[in-house]
């Protein structure tokens, strides 16, 4: 992005006569301080969502979210244009997509699973997948412990894959795959569908 706005800085020294080299240095000053703040701004958990956003699901175990149509302003020609993209011809053969924050698509067929929870990221606790992954900074934070790690701030981030364990990467480039402890009422909960 950087480099289209220069050259177009450039071009328009160029091929505008009425431009003198003060301009561009101007807007090269104005451009810098711009990118120098963006960057400042995503050091804090809540800048950098409302700046980059987070992925939703547009459908969820096969029911569309209209809300999230509505609020990434998609239209559902669109979203079958996404889908076709993805070799997809047919709402029955998508449980789960999710719409990236980048205006892409990760589509998973119904036999998969799309189940993966951002819990950490830059050493901050991510409250969205908290949230959906129906977990507690408490438990998060006994995890953490539980595998080796004094608290968030340690880690580059954490992921948490049901039936899979904790996936953990430190600062340092370090990765730890953990497990997480079953709780009882989990047990109990799981015998008595059986």
């Amino acid at each position: 992005m950087s480099a289209f706005v220069i050259g177009a800085l450039v071009g328009g020294v160029l091929y505008n006569p009425d431009m003198s080299m003060w301009h561009i240095l101007f807007a090269l000053a104005v451009w810098t301080c711009f990118n120098m703040l963006v960057r400042f701004a995503m050091r804090s958990a809540r800048l950098r969502h409302l700046i980059k956003g987070e992925s939703v699901f547009l459908v969820k175990d096969g029911i569309i979210n209209f809300k999230n149509f509505k609020r990434n302003s998609l239209e559902m020609e669109q979203f079958r244009l996404l889908l076709r993209q993805k070799g997809i011809f047919s709402m029955f053969d998508v449980e789960d997509v999710l719409f990236e924050t980048n205006g892409a698509v990760t589509v998973l067929p119904p036999e998969k699973t799309s189940e993966s929870f951002l819990i950490v990221n830059n050493g901050e606790f991510v409250e969205s997948g908290l949230e959906r992954s129906g977990r507690s900074k408490t438990w998060a934070l006994h995890n953490i412990k539980r595998n080796g790690f004094n608290s968030p701030a340690e880690l580059f981030c954490m992921e948490w894959t049901p039936a899979k364990g904790i996936y953990f990467v430190t600062y340092e480039g370090n990765v730890k795959r953990g497990t997480v402890e079953v709780e009882a009422k989990d047990v109990y909960c799981h015998d008595a569908q059986v």
